[in-house]
């Protein structure tokens, strides 16, 4: 019996893919030679390009998440390590802003990245979503979609999302199809959303990705594929027509149920995981050495694969997502970091795992393959200088955003607002002891009066706290902290940020509230006043610092000290620190530095001193693994 299966997925995993002619195929795209891709071979199973069988050997780097100025090093390094092309998402809501207007500039100019590709001979798997997950801040969409409490995304009866979803694949479009490869580009396949079937929504359906099929289908696009885990259940949702993409595919086994219920396609790895995601609280980024032994079989056999992610790059401002269950429980948000143990690292140093997967396929590559020698990049340290204080946290100047007091905290995006600082206030009346019940996303400190009295976490289901008795009446403040948005599952439906629904003092709720609000995406606001003391009962200061720097280059900002909070150089956010780790340094590219003085701001929603911790500049991120943390494979 053992050995008529092993036949019977033999002869499946054939009809897979190309086998080794496949490999042979070293096309590459030419500024306006046309390149047809199809499907095609026994079973209508193998990749052709022109008519060739072709293996697609893609790795994935997000331009969004990488500086400009680095775009061509990341590229090439793909092409060094022998791949022949580059896969990559967009971000929707870096893209889209508040005001309706659209930024394709800096690292958000995606048609720059696809052409710069093209220049280096890679093909390209476009990933326009509009969903994309990819643990980033609301996996992609832009937060105004999720401005009232109840909001079914991803679906063809919400009218608004499916407005909003037009306008952005209409911008889309004007990029990628006159790239595409049968018009002289380099664009082969349009990916059809994002894992889909994954998402086990109240509304989910086949009629929403028909509708995307329908619209790439009448701008001129195909063919197409879809990224989906490899059960039965994730692939209901894929159109006849339609290649697979595997999340991931590691060996013949993953590929049988999608070889059964998608026939006539090919069927490849569209995410093989080179290591995984990290969040607040976890250990290091540890790359996984199982992936080496994907990439021997898909290079033995031809099989087609995309490495997600070959570089990761950054989560650079408030761009991180967040993960949770369905339901909203296990709470865990991202690292500013997105290094993702991959083998080509944060900064785009080259690892040992880099060259293992280089060794493993160009040695299976046939002569002539153009697999140049890799080039490693460099970076600088910056001694150590020590911020000054400018002011408590509490002398900055929010945004009013009513002002008369209101019954119910509101959300921030409710106010307009994606992520940042909301501050929450209202008059308590002289009491006793009592419990203070708040649901606060995601992290909240509170004060009666001047006092600080403790924090709220959501990532530890915190949601109560006791307040003191008091003799005479006192103001309750709650500062709330945000992280990104959930990224994943249907809770990214209701994923809310500032204060949830109704605060409670033993069994009475709390009214009368005054709200402010700090936009971080936004210059920090003036203080209200510049104190020449800090008031040693109240959390947190903003500090700065002013350095000297002669032909910068990257850089990494050492934060350890620090307690929690968020670093500005020269006016760009480069995101959140939290020294419960594993994240200890961030990540500064060159290109956002200056030639003379540069500025530093760090908010720290907790240090009270005049004279804080040091900061220097090192060359790579923290490496040590202070606790250890398993490479899930998306195998939740």
């Amino acid at each position: 019996m053992k050995s008529i299966l092993l036949s019977l997925l033999s002869m499946a995993v054939l009809v897979a893919h190309g086998g080794v002619e496949a490999m042979k195929n070293l096309q590459k795209p030419e500024i306006g030679k046309s390149a047809v891709l199809s499907f095609g071979g026994e079973g209508g199973r193998e990749f052709l390009l022109d008519g060739v069988p072709f293996q697609i050997r893609s790795g994935e780097i997000h331009p969004q998440r990488v500086p400009r100025q680095h775009w061509q090093h990341r590229i090439r390094s793909a092409k060094a390590m022998g791949l022949n092309t580059i896969a990559f998402y967009v971000f929707w809501n870096a893209l889209e802003k508040e005001d309706g207007s659209w930024d394709f500039s800096g690292r958000n100019d995606i048609a720059a990245f696809i052409d710069l590709c093209q220049q280096e001979g890679m093909w390209v798997l476009f990933r326009p979503g509009p969903y994309v997950c990819g643990e980033w801040d609301l996996g992609g969409l832009p937060t105004y979609l999720i401005k009232d409490d109840v909001t079914p995304l991803r679906y063809t009866g919400n009218k608004q999302f499916m407005e909003a979803q037009t306008r952005y694949l209409e911008k889309m479009a004007e990029i990628a199809i006159p790239r595409l490869s049968k018009k002289g580009g380099p664009i082969l396949m349009v990916q059809l959303e994002n894992e889909y079937g994954s998402y086990k929504s109240d509304h989910d359906e086949l009629a929403y990705i028909e509708w995307l099929k329908k619209f790439w289908e009448e701008k001129g696009a195909g063919p197409f594929y879809l990224s989906e885990g490899s059960a039965d259940h994730h692939l209901r949702f894929v159109p006849k027509g339609v290649a697979v993409g595997l999340d991931p595919a590691d060996n013949a086994w993953q590929m049988q149920t999608a070889l059964r219920v998608a026939p006539g396609v090919p069927v490849f790895s569209s995410e093989t995981y080179p290591g995984w995601l990290r969040h607040w609280g976890e250990g290091n980024w540890t790359p996984s050495r199982n992936t080496l032994n994907s990439v021997r079989w898909y290079m033995k056999d031809g099989v087609s694969f995309n490495i997600f992610v070959l570089h990761g790059g950054t989560n650079f401002g408030l761009t991180a997502g967040s993960n949770a269950n369905g339901d909203g429980s296990k709470f865990e948000p991202d690292l500013t970091s997105y290094d993702y143990g991959s083998p080509i690292g944060e900064n785009g140093n080259l690892t040992r795992e880099y060259f293992e997967y280089r060794d493993i396929i160009k040695s299976a590559l046939p002569a002539g393959a153009d697999v140049p020698e890799p080039v490693q990049p460099v970076s600088m340290e910056i001694p150590a200088f020590r911020p000054k204080h400018v002011c408590d946290f509490h002398s900055l100047r929010g945004v009013k955003v009513e002002r008369k007091p209101v019954d119910s905290p509101p959300t921030l995006e409710a106010m307009g607002q994606n992520q940042g600082i909301g501050i929450y206030s209202t008059a308590l009346a002289p009491g006793p002891e009592a419990t203070l019940t708040c649901q606060a996303h995601d992290y909240a400190l509170v004060y009666v009066g001047e006092q600080f009295i403790g924090t709220l976490d959501r990532r530890l289901n915190q949601t109560t706290i006791q307040l003191p008795a008091r003799k005479k009446a006192a103001m309750l403040k709650i500062v709330v902290d945000t992280f990104g948005h959930v990224n994943f599952s249907k809770f990214l439906e209701k994923d809310r940020k500032g204060i949830i629904g109704k605060v409670m003092l033993g069994d009475k709720p709390l009214t009368g509230w005054l709200v402010e609000r700090i936009d971080l995406n936004k210059p920090l606001p003036a203080p209200v006043r510049k104190t020449g003391h800090v008031r040693a009962r109240e959390k947190g200061a903003l500090y700065r610092a002013e350095v000297q720097l002669n032909n910068p280059i990257d850089t990494f900002l050492d934060m350890r000290g620090w307690v929690k909070g968020y670093v500005w150089v020269n006016g760009h956010l480069l995101g959140r620190y939290w020294n419960i780790g594993p994240q200890e340094r961030l990540y500064c590219p060159g290109e956002i530095l200056k030639n003379g003085k540069n500025t530093v701001e760090i908010l720290d929603l907790f240090m009270v001193t005049e004279t804080p911790p040091s900061v220097s500049g090192k060359l790579e991120r923290n490496m040590e693994v202070h606790k250890e943390t398993k490479s899930l494979n998306n195998q939740w």
